[in-house]
């Protein structure tokens, strides 16, 4: 097996095992009209959740975010999972997240994470970073952005909810 071939299967197997992690159900998110929500109201409905903690200084997360709002309408009819960008803003940077939705035109649903619970929780440490969470337990995870990898997070999500890893 080549270098290459054996680094990628490693890294994939290393994010799953990684990512295993119970999801903790009291951590509270601000939605954009100012009402605190807990993450397990959120997701308790749903079985497969595509998370993408954010922030608005970062360039990468506002370019994964409008990736993702350009094909959000299509992958939202195939009904396969709920998506949430939780940004990682905390004090008077939480000012800048509704104007920067509302000037992106962004389709999908967008929650602050303003004491930072959740993201502690999970160990969301590289922004963007984007979960796909299955029955309470973060089951991939990926760092970073590069033109393209909103169509990976979505074949990841069609993948899951097939029954496949």
């Amino acid at each position: 097996m080549n270098f290459w071939k054996l680094l990628l299967y490693t890294s994939i197997l290393f994010c799953v095992n990684l990512s295993a992690q119970n999801i903790p159900g009291d951590a509270q998110l601000k939605n954009l009209h100012g009402k605190m929500v807990s993450f397990s109201t959120l997701t308790q409905k749903d079985s497969l959740v595509l998370v993408c903690f954010w922030s608005a200084a970062s360039e990468a997360s506002i370019t994964e975010l409008n990736a993702i709002n350009a094909k959000y309408d299509s992958w939202k009819e195939s009904g396969l999972f709920r998506f949430l960008a939780i940004s990682v803003d905390e004090g008077k940077a939480v000012n800048r997240i509704r104007p920067l939705v509302n000037e992106n035109g962004w389709l999908f649903d967008v929650y602050a994470d303003i004491n930072g619970d959740l993201r502690k929780a999970l160990k969301s440490n590289n922004l963007p970073q984007s979960m796909i969470i299955r029955r309470g337990k973060v089951v991939y995870e990926q760092s970073g952005y590069e033109v393209g990898s909103e169509n990976y997070l979505f074949q990841k999500i069609q993948t899951i909810a097939s029954g496949g890893m």
